[in-house]
Formats: structure tokens, sequence, C-alpha cells
């Protein structure tokens, strides 16, 4: 359906731009209670940034912890775990059915009809804190799920549902008046480009457009123009960044799809699915890093030994690797305490002040 949303735009900026330090949070989101744990260390240490730049799920995380909907940006983190399915029902169907939503309009009608089943809202909004009540609650999202109808068809463009539950989490309307610049990525399908929403213009609709990974999201209209994820073409949003803030100091990168070791064989059918999405990404995402540092550090002296990579891959310890991109709840528990973890240790050993 088309939008009438405004065309996206770039801040306009000079060279005396104040912004020092920046923040690259990259996409990757199976994975991606790594980056939580390390922004809830960076807001624990008191660590701020003057742009945050985004791609893919980086654009989730990135506006959650700057623009919380209710509580504290460590608890919006800490909040992330609860996309993981408890480990005995993930062990039999390992499918996450709370972010991967059946599409259509008949299923749209489902979900808005279970916004009013009592049953349903108390079981959404049960703390679940032991294992035996964590899996009877993903029992019954599981059943729920399950009985969705759908009219996916050949015809479809997508897979999924738009992520569900951004409005949920992320104060759109406070997005405009946050701290720090911020940036999310998409691709322009209409104009074959990259381009970068700022915040003074992001809305529901930007961010569905900035996660529309292909195939597994239809399109996303905005305006005149239709767009995908920016993550499948370009996983660190470095575009336009030095451009638009050409006084930057120090460059902080969250990189969780750079690296080998993320490559595997696959365990079975579905694994050897999610293995074809992010093999491409693996060296998407360590080019874009080489090619940052190849083509734009030289014009900038003083970004010399300042760009910093947060190591979190390289902390996950090789035993665990396997199950990196399952969505169990311990998998999410154990990477969000890695990144944790490991991002406080780089504060105290590498970040300047």
């Amino acid at each position: 359906m088309a939008s009438r949303a405004k065309k996206p735009t770039h801040v306009e900026t000079t060279s005396a731009d104040p912004a020092k330090t920046a923040l690259i949070i990259s996409g990757g989101a199976p994975n991606a209670t790594l980056m939580a744990g390390a922004l809830a260390a960076f807001d624990e240490k008191g660590v701020s940034f003057d742009v945050i730049s985004t791609a893919g799920a980086g654009a989730l995380l990135g506006l959650m912890y700057c623009a919380p909907k209710s509580g504290t940006p460590r608890q919006a983190m800490e909040s992330l775990i609860e996309m993981g399915v408890a480990d005995p029902l993930y062990d039999k169907f390992p499918v996450n059915f709370k972010v991967f939503n059946k599409p259509g309009i008949m299923a749209d009608l489902y979900r808005s009809a279970l916004g009013f089943n009592p049953f349903w809202k108390a079981v959404q909004g049960w703390q679940a804190k032991d294992p035996v009540s964590q899996l009877f609650k993903d029992s019954v999202g599981l059943a729920v799920a399950s009985t969705c109808p759908s009219d996916l068809n050949a015809k479809s463009l997508g897979l999924c549902a738009h992520v569900p539950f951004a409005e949920e989490v992320i104060d759109f309307a406070a997005i405009a008046g946050i701290s720090p610049a911020f940036y999310v990525n998409a691709f322009n399908l209409t104009r074959k480009k990259i381009e970068n929403f700022s915040k003074d213009i992001i809305t529901p609709l930007h961010l569905q457009a900035s996660l529309s990974f292909p195939f597994l999201y239809p399109p996303t209209q905005v305006g005149e123009d239709w767009y995908i994820e920016g993550a499948s073409i370009d996983c660190l949003n470095f575009h336009d960044l030095l451009t638009l803030h050409p006084n930057l100091e120090q460059i902080v990168v969250f990189d969780i799809l750079g690296a080998d070791k993320l490559l595997r064989a696959p365990r079975d059918l579905y694994d050897a699915w999610v293995m074809s999405i992010i093999t491409p990404l693996v060296e998407i995402a360590r080019d874009d890093l080489k090619i940052f540092e190849a083509t734009h550090l030289p014009n900038y002296p003083k970004l010399k030994d300042h760009v910093l990579r947060v190591p979190l891959l390289e902390n996950i310890p090789a035993e665990d690797m396997p199950d990196v991109f399952d969505w169990s709840r311990s998998n999410l528990t154990r990477l969000y305490d890695i990144g944790y973890q490991t991002a406080q240790t780089f504060v105290e050993t590498k970040l300047s002040k």
C-alpha cells in the first residue's frame, strides 16, 4: 500500500559540525543480543556518542536504546532476551515464531482480534522468570502463532509480516529529540542507491523499510519509492558518515557479521537456509570496514588508529559458535552476557574518555 510519508532526507552539516564520536551498530538479527549487552554496558559506564549510525537489526537496537517506549535504555536492552524461545520448545521446533509472523490481511486481523482476548493479554503480560513458566508461556505463544491464518502464496513478496512489535518498544515521538545524530540505512530499489533516514524523519514506516530483508519481508513503499533492508547491501552504515560529520575523532564499531568463524556446515534444511543468508553478509561486512579504512581514513588523519572495533565475535567461546544463530533463550542470554562483559572491558582498556 502506498504511503504519503515524506521523502528521506540527509542532515545538512558544515565543517563546523561539533560531532567528535560515532558508534556504528551493524546488522545481524539472530545474535543481536551481543550488541544489546554491549550497549547496556556502555550505558552503565556513562559512555555516550555524538553520532549513531545503524543498519538492519542495529536500527531496532539503536532506537530502543535511545528512545525506549518504557523503562531505561538498559532495561530495553535486557528485554531483547525475551525474543528467545524456551530451550525445550526450540529444540523441537527451531523457528522463532515471536519474530517471524505469518503475513497477509487474514493474519493481521487475527492478531488484532487477539488484542481483545483477556487470556492472551494475561499471557503476554506475564513476567515468566523460571524455565517452567517460560516454557508454558512460549508453548501458548507457539499454539497461537500456529493457528494464525495466512494468505501466503506464490505471488507473495515475502515470507513474513513485518516486525510486529516496534511501536511497542520504541517511542517514535521522542526520536527527533534524542541527543545523538541518528541514521538508519535502507536501499532504495526505485533509485538504486543506499539512503539514510535521519532522526528528524524516522517513523515506524521508515524503520520497516530498513528491516525489509529480501524474501523474508516484502519491500516497503515510502512516498513514491520502494525500499529493502540496507544491511543486505551495506552491513556497516559508514555511508555519508564523514560527509555529514567531518570532524569525527573516534568511531566505535559493533560488527557481529564480519568473521569467517560464523561460517559452518548446516545442521538441517532450515539451518541451511539461515546460513544461505548469513554467508554473503559475512563478506559484505568485512569488505565494508576494509573499504572505509582504505578509501576514507587517509583523508581524515584525526581518525588514524581511532576506528575501534569492539571484539564481540572474538569473545564467543569456540564451543558456542555452532549455536550462535539460534533463537533459543539460553543462546540469547549467553550472547547478552558476552556482549556486556566484552564492552565493560573495552571501555576500561580501549575507549578514550
